[in-house]
């Protein structure tokens, strides 16, 4: 079982393990000192999970389970400081007894954990928020019929939700791009053809990439996406009109941002049975989060 926590990262947490990791981050080793700080920090917190965290076979909770997050070893200094400054991507392991082999089991997260990415060895994922009590996961195989996982409104429609916090707050480059746009000129006309560039562009390779059509490494993506906002900026400092290539330049540059999208979704997984509704649901948040930067500015 897989726990990915997306959205929301606990501020104390987060406070608390950052500058332990900067001297890390420096020198680029994992020294016996920063073991002991790193096991020492989440044995705390595997004690308030096992605390907090139930869980439910077949509408019982059971008590006979073990958790663990993984060793330091598993987490190479620059994974895990991007972990925390992204928001706490951390894998939690677990292991128990079940009283049958058709199973079906249940989580309820902690107050202060935030939105859950809950996706099981089978091709399930499901969203969790705080206080609620997931979808019944199947511990034989069998899929889930949809509505199972708690239907539309607590399962698909969350990724409206996080598609719109991807831009707002998380997306700064994003943010910058759309804005580099808007300060060339801010005309609707020249400014609704950008945007309905840069959407479509986006949109093509979110898609091709999710279906595994089309991708490019993480490590390529991100670099790609803040040339873009460079240039954006640099010819709205060179020029005071735009050109008839300008939308085309946009399109290849939403090319770029729709990977990093799909970037983000490959990390958290989309529910098997409503894939391409919480691909659109995602999209439509994406395209809410820019349609507020643009209204802002």
């Amino acid at each position: 079982m897989n726990l990915t926590r997306y959205i929301q990262s606990n501020p104390d947490l987060s406070d608390k393990v950052r500058p332990q990791f900067r001297d890390l981050e420096k020198s680029g080793e994992l020294t016996e000192e920063n073991f002991e700080a790193w096991e020492s920090l989440f044995r705390d917190c595997e004690t308030q999970f096992r605390k907090e965290l139930k869980v439910i076979e077949n509408g019982e909770e059971i008590e006979s389970y073990e958790m663990w997050f993984p060793h330091p070893s598993e987490l190479p200094p620059s994974t895990f400081l991007t972990m925390l400054e992204e928001g706490l991507h951390i894998k939690l392991y677990g292991t128990g007894k079940l009283s049958s082999d058709d199973a079906q089991l249940q989580f309820r997260f902690p107050v202060d954990v935030g939105e859950v990415a809950l996706t099981s060895i089978q091709p399930h994922t499901q969203w969790v928020v705080t206080g609620e009590v997931s979808g019944p996961i199947s511990m034989n195989g069998a899929a889930l019929q949809p509505g199972e996982t708690g239907g539309y409104s607590s399962s698909v429609l969350r990724y409206l939700r996080i598609g719109y916090y991807h831009i707002l707050p998380l997306g700064l480059d994003h943010i910058l791009f759309v804005f580099g746009l808007f300060l060339l000129s801010a005309k609707m006309r020249p400014l609704l053809i950008q945007v309905s560039a840069f959407t479509v562009a986006h949109t093509l390779t979110l898609g091709l990439s999710i279906y595994g059509v089309f991708s490019l490494p993480s490590g390529l993506v991100e670099p790609l996406i803040a040339l873009s906002i460079v240039l954006v900026a640099v010819e709205n400092i060179l020029t005071d009109h735009i050109h008839p290539w300008r939308p085309v330049i946009v399109f290849v540059f939403g090319l770029l941002h729709g990977l990093g999208f799909a970037g983000v979704l490959g990390e958290i997984g989309l529910p098997s049975d409503e894939f391409l509704s919480a691909l659109i649901f995602f999209n439509v948040g994406v395209e809410l989060g820019q349609l507020t930067v643009v209204t802002a500015a």
